[in-house]
């Protein structure tokens, strides 16, 4: 346990006051006694506000391991977690180191809070870990979708060749049973297989894109699904396939459109689904080992229940889905068609809210060399 004496409270405060790391200290309701100026800014608020306020209602969203902060007050047991989300009422959303302990301040037992953010390296390492995983599952997938697609021409054929000696037409239905059957296999085979022709590059402006995206969606959606624009027009024309980036933005707003309409039926009249497509300027960007100096940010954002924790680290491998009518390639494919723009896919989700993010390189020609 930390002891801090009234003594040396004063001088404890100010040594709290220059580190980088947030501290707080809480009383047993969460109350916040003491936070430090980093701790001010982490949270947005001005210091003088934010003591004396419940520490939990700060937070909108958070995964702190309720249990182990009871342990605190229980039985003395400090306790770290490298993996603390944090959603504040700003829309901020962050992953922190967080540490806990005891510490007795003037005989009253508080908490002394610790919070570090680890944003940037998690993200570092979330991403080069899926990259590995993503490209090792595409190459294993791709084996097997030329595996299976050799011999279902050869069931195919047999099945033409087949009819054309039968004379009874209930025994034609049969194959062409079979060849229609063949012919859905192969068409989830080209797309197990992914895109196989180069990007047609183009001058275009993204925002063309994003309006024909809009209009296909309006078309199937619920009456109450609501489709925000939130588009920068000062962003330039850049280079790339409009069609690619189309079906790449595409199937990650019907997904949206999707879990929205799920969600809808269990909620109730009060809740207003929205999606909203938004395009920003997102400044310089290094995006498969290259720095931009200028990224164009595509986000699809809705309201709607949120990325089940177990599919967070594999949404984008091939054949993962939660759908019952889904075959997870929709994702996967989003994200080749952005890697062979040299663009790159982030995703944010908690309860309430999810915002996937598409990066492109302004390009201002067509070998791609304005970086």
């Amino acid at each position: 346990m930390t002891q801090i004496s009234q003594t040396n409270n004063v001088v404890s405060h100010q040594i709290l006051e220059q580190l980088n790391v947030a501290v707080f200290l809480l009383d047993a309701h969460g109350c916040i006694r003491f936070c430090n100026q980093s701790a001010a800014m982490l949270f947005a608020q001005n210091k003088k506000k934010i003591q004396g306020q419940s520490f939990w209602q700060t937070l909108i969203y958070h995964t702190f391991p309720q249990a182990q902060l009871d342990d605190i007050w229980s039985y003395g047991r400090s306790f770290s977690d490298s993996d603390v989300e944090m959603v504040f009422p700003d829309g901020r959303h962050i992953v922190a180191e967080v540490t806990a302990d005891q510490a007795d301040v003037d005989g009253e037992t508080l908490c002394l809070l610790q919070i570090r953010q680890n944003d940037n390296l998690r993200k570092i390492n979330r991403e080069n870990t899926q990259k590995h995983h993503i490209s090792a599952s595409r190459h294993l997938i791709r084996g097997l979708a030329h595996e299976i697609k050799n011999p279902l021409g050869g069931i195919r054929g047999a099945a033409q060749l087949l009819s054309r000696s039968l004379e009874s037409e209930e025994l034609k239905e049969f194959t062409q049973l079979i060849i229609e059957q063949s012919d859905r296999l192969r068409d989830l085979v080209d797309r197990l297989l992914g895109p196989n022709t180069p990007p047609k590059r183009m001058a275009t402006n993204i925002h063309v894109v994003l309006e024909r995206v809009y209009s296909l969606l309006k078309l199937d959606k619920p009456p109450s699904l609501v489709i925000e624009r939130d588009y920068d027009p000062s962003l330039p024309d850049t280079v790339f396939d409009p069609n690619q980036v189309e079906q790449a933005v595409l199937n990650i707003a019907k997904n949206a459109v999707q879990a929205l309409s799920e969600h809808l039926k269990t909620q109730g009249p009060e809740y207003k689904p929205i999606l909203i497509l938004k395009t920003r300027f997102a400044g310089s960007k290094v995006m498969h080992q290259t720095r931009f100096k200028q990224v164009l940010m595509i986000s699809i954002m809705d309201n709607g229940p949120g990325i089940s924790e177990e599919l967070k680290s594999t949404i984008f491998y091939p054949m993962v889905t939660n759908k019952s009518d889904g075959n997870g390639l929709g994702l996967s494919i989003s994200q080749t068609l952005i890697d062979q723009h040299q663009g790159s896919i982030e995703v944010e989700s908690w309860p309430g809210q999810t915002e996937f993010s598409i990066y492109l390189p302004v390009i201002k020609d067509s070998e791609g060399n304005d970086k």
